[in-house]
């Protein structure tokens, strides 16, 4: 009788009821009818309520993107792409991930990474995540079909963006060059020449990643650009007296024209949009940074 009544089907009493059964099966029935109202409705609000919590957050995201200048723009979130994504997010550089992946986009969520849903290869893709304002791309995808044609479509949209391809092979080097990309990187052979380096230069290896990978932060190196307000500019590097004055050491500095001095003498002069490699305590860096450029 419970099972015909709270299903409503009605089929026949399988006795008859007097007046305080049919009190019980009221009761029954209103019971039974609010508790399936009230499970249906907290089931359909967690449903409606999580859609419209990803609406927001994407809608969000979206509003944050667009508000994006001067970004990198990271095609694909694989092996290669989560590392620079850390870094710049560790450096609080500005940048965006395009993956097409869902869980992916999952694991970029919990970083709380920007994204954009998408195959890097469609310009409308590109466009969403901002390529008109951005400052350089990385095509880090697995394909290296993919990432000729994604320095294609980020040259033709915006041919400023400095974009940098990710090469399998020496072929794969040679098509994203034709292609337009001004670096061209092979994680390959830079595993293996780092490997062979340990083995052979242990001390240089580690000593590159105390001053670059900062895994010491007392001590960094950085590059800093000299602009023409700089007080710097038409003075030797013995008189500008950067190293008695901040603490650090000028190891090279890179010329306008793409010529690199390496360890330059006092002599040097440094001019108007030289780059300074300078090697010191990261807060000196700063300071020199701040002071000069």
């Amino acid at each position: 009788m419970t099972v015909i009544t709270l299903t409503t089907t009605g089929f026949s009493e399988v006795r008859p009821l007097g007046t305080e059964g049919r009190i019980f099966t009221i009761v029954l029935l209103t019971s039974g009818i609010l508790a399936a109202a009230v499970g249906l409705g907290s089931f359909t609000r967690f449903v409606i309520e999580g859609e419209i919590l990803k609406y927001m957050g994407s809608r969000r995201l979206a509003k944050e993107i667009k508000k994006l200048k001067d970004h990198y723009i990271i095609c694909g979130y694989g092996r290669i792409g989560k590392v620079i994504a850390k870094e710049f997010h560790e450096q609080k550089v500005p940048f965006v991930v395009i993956d097409a992946a869902m869980e992916k986009m999952e694991e970029l969520a919990k970083e709380e990474f920007p994204a954009v849903f998408g195959n890097s290869v469609e310009e409308e893709i590109l466009l969403n995540a901002g390529i008109m304002r951005a400052t350089g791309l990385i095509a880090a995808v697995g394909s290296p079909a993919d990432n000729v044609y994604i320095t294609l479509s980020a040259k033709t949209l915006n041919p400023d963006i400095f974009v940098m391809g990710r090469a399998n092979d020496d072929i794969t080097e040679k098509r994203l060059r034709a292609a337009g990309a001004d670096e061209v990187v092979c994680p390959y052979a830079i595993g293996g020449r780092r490997m062979a380096n340990f083995v052979l230069r242990p001390a240089v290896v580690e000593f590159v990643d105390l001053a670059v990978a900062r895994k010491n932060l007392a001590l960094a190196m950085e590059e800093i650009t000299i602009a023409e307000t700089s007080q710097l500019v038409g003075k030797t590097i013995i008189d500008s007296a950067v190293r008695n004055r901040y603490g650090v050491i000028i190891v090279a500095i890179l010329k306008p024209d793409g010529q690199m001095i390496f360890n330059p003498p006092p002599s040097t002069a440094i001019e108007q949009n030289d780059v300074l490699i300078a090697l010191g305590k990261l807060e000196d860096l700063r300071s020199l940074a701040q002071a000069e450029t």
